[in-house]
């Protein structure tokens, strides 16, 4: 993928040598030159449905506006006049978008999630490691900050403050709000252990309960939500979200979770929680 990003650098290159050449041309270009720069300069934002429509021939959106959520997946490259990124512009590994920025400082690293806003400067074609041609629209950046999983591509449409613990012989499990999303539904999860021997907690038993539906729960890797571990020694806390499909974005959900003791004369019915949001 170095390739597409190098070949980035030289269309910025270009690009700056021909403002430069368009300085020393008449009066009459010149003009001709600052109107189109205006023109770049005041153009809209594309909305969600033009920013998609926008993959499929960005020379027609050269100059637009652009503010959207990616994942950077191949390492930046910099030099002293920028940082060049390939990103997704989409959770599903599509939208291959080259963004450059004027920040050889820029805090940001593969497999990071940006927020990005800029402006539509050309397309550009390149060369994958595979030898494939790779078609990408070419982004200016004017700002570039780094963002989480769930902000930008699975935004809460409704979250529940529970703040509900349950205590069995000392292995505490607190739920503290639900989130619920299009594609998701996200618990987090407090264990805390005050029991004298280990514990654990088993996050592949968890259930939520809709109605007459049962949720099981659903892994999502490229998230990298915090986890909670499922061995906790004695005195430890531990946090993390614990993922389930969607769910309803209304009514009552009970949540069920189990885990066990080193002591085994010590029983645990499943800590259940009855939701109503």
């Amino acid at each position: 993928m170095k390739n597409l990003v190098k070949g980035f650098l030289i269309f910025i290159l270009l690009f700056s040598l021909a403002a430069c050449g368009s300085e020393s041309t008449s009066g009459s270009n010149e003009e001709k030159t600052n109107t189109k720069d205006e023109d770049k300069s005041s153009g809209k934002l594309l909305t969600k449905e033009e920013f998609e429509k926008m993959y499929t021939d960005p020379k027609k959106y050269k100059g637009s506006k652009v503010e959207f959520y990616a994942k950077v997946f191949v390492e930046p490259e910099k030099d002293d006049d920028g940082t060049y990124l390939q990103v997704y512009a989409n959770n599903n590994g599509e939208r291959n978008t080259i963004v450059g920025i004027g920040d050889p400082d820029l805090d940001v690293k593969i497999d990071d999630v940006i927020l990005v806003k800029g402006t539509v400067e050309d397309v550009f074609e390149g060369e994958n490691a595979l030898g494939g041609t790779i078609t990408a629209p070419a982004i200016k950046a004017e700002s570039i900050e780094k963002s989480d999983y769930a902000t930008a591509f699975a935004p809460a449409l409704k979250t529940v403050d529970v703040n509900k613990e349950i205590d069995q012989h000392g292995y505490i499990v607190k739920l503290n709000k639900i989130e619920v999303a299009e594609s998701e539904t996200r618990l987090y999860v407090k264990i805390t252990n005050n029991t004298d021997t280990n514990i654990s907690f088993y996050s592949f038993n968890a259930k939520v309960v809709s109605g007459n539906q049962q949720f099981e729960i659903q892994d999502n890797y490229e998230a990298g939500y915090p986890e909670v571990q499922s061995d906790i020694l004695p005195g430890v806390e531990s946090e993390g979200i614990v993922v389930f499909p969607a769910i309803p974005d209304s009514g009552t959900v009970k949540v069920l979770f189990e885990g066990s003791s080193e002591n085994y004369e010590l029983e645990f019915k499943p800590f259940e929680f009855e939701v109503t949001y």
